[in-house]
């Protein structure tokens, strides 16, 4: 178990050492289920130093105990692609100057107003927060469950069960958001509708944190 720990601390200062002059956007997973994005900026005495990016800025430095980390996946920077942290740069851009608001999306949602009357051809995005558990001990982001199980219940069968879905107008046809933050035109007038793609809502529980830029 000791040389076990020592190889870890080894790789961990050698990956520091090799690419902290050059990460820009790194995902960190612990055991239990949490996943964070930012960079990776030491590794000391069993514990990690990560600083959490929040809407494309660095959020705090938090510390985890190396027992709690499942995996770290590096994103170094490639000729030609975009890391994560600059996608939501650009889209930082895209949003800025368009007027904004906030709805808490609670589990046990069908469908919620947000009372956002918005016109055809409008551009419309999204940046959403929290965690939701579509039943006991299965907690899923906006993006929703990793596994996706076709249900013709749901308001969109094929997409993951737990996603943030919206819709414009109270008969409009639903469509995915989940983790999607690049514009969307809209196709018809109407006030904007917000929901979770799920059945089964009383057996849900937590809210996300919605930002809608309009």
């Amino acid at each position: 178990m000791k040389n076990s720990h020592l190889k870890i601390v080894t790789v961990l200062t050698m990956v520091i050492l090799l690419f902290s002059s050059t990460l820009l956007s790194d995902t960190l997973y612990t055991v239990d289920n949490n996943v964070y994005e930012g960079k990776l900026v030491a590794f000391k005495y069993g514990t990690i130093y990560f600083n959490i990016y929040k809407f494309g800025n660095i959020s705090k430095t938090k510390r985890f105990p190396l027992f709690k980390v499942h995996k770290i996946v590096f994103n170094p920077k490639e000729e030609g692609v975009e890391t994560s942290y600059e996608i939501e740069q650009t889209y930082k851009r895209m949003r800025r100057g368009k007027r904004s608001k906030i709805i808490y999306l609670s589990a046990q949602s069908n469908w919620k107003n947000s009372n956002i009357k918005l016109k055809k051809n409008q551009t419309l995005l999204f940046s959403i927060n929290g965690s939701i558990r579509i039943f006991k001990d299965h907690k899923v982001y906006q993006d929703g469950e990793l596994n996706v199980t076709w249900n013709k219940k749901k308001q969109l069968p094929t997409q993951p069960t737990g996603a943030v879905i919206a819709k414009i107008g109270e008969d409009g046809i639903p469509f995915y958001v989940g983790n999607n933050k690049a514009p969307f035109i809209v196709k018809k007038s109407g006030y904007l509708y917000l929901g979770i793609n799920d059945y089964n809502f009383k057996d849900n529980s937590g809210e996300f944190i919605i930002k809608i830029f309009y």
